[in-house]
């Protein structure tokens, strides 16, 4: 365990195991190099804070997408592959980051652009999927009942 400095939590200690290394950073904060994911509300239960180590102020909101559009697929390029350490059959698990407003059901993520984590190996990467997937899906869609 080591303790890390949160923006929404105070200090923390995590578990080394839920640091991952982001060799490109994300768009637009590509310093960033080390984040840690935290599950404050359960093992694997979404939301997810996605807590940068080198800036204790930039925290993003995660979900899994796949619980948003079950359809949900990750496409990676070969070079993408390989800064993951993934080869052509490993799993990978995507995140996609949420824009949360003062009103939390106008919660929408972007589908386009997803995290994508290699467990195993604690590496991971954003990437622009070639999929027509919106910037701006709606979290909390009502959904009408037939």
């Amino acid at each position: 365990m080591i303790k890390i400095e949160t923006r929404d939590f105070g200090e923390i200690e995590v578990d080394e195991n839920d640091i991952y290394d982001f060799p490109n950073g994300l768009y637009a904060f590509e310093d960033n190099k080390r984040f840690a994911l935290l599950s404050p509300l359960g093992s694997d239960i979404y939301p997810m804070w996605l807590q940068s180590l080198d800036d204790p102020g930039l925290c993003f909101i995660v979900f899994n997408p796949v619980l948003i559009d079950g359809g949900f697929t990750i496409m990676l390029e070969d070079n993408e592959r390989k800064v993951l350490g993934l080869g052509k059959d490993d799993p990978a698990t995507a995140l996609v980051i949420a824009k949360v407003p003062a009103d939390y059901k106008h919660t929408t993520v972007n589908m386009k652009s997803p995290i994508v984590i290699n467990k195993a190996e604690r590496k991971a990467i954003q990437v622009i999927l070639p999929l027509d997937y919106p910037f701006r899906m709606p979290v909390y869609a009502s959904r009408e009942v037939s």
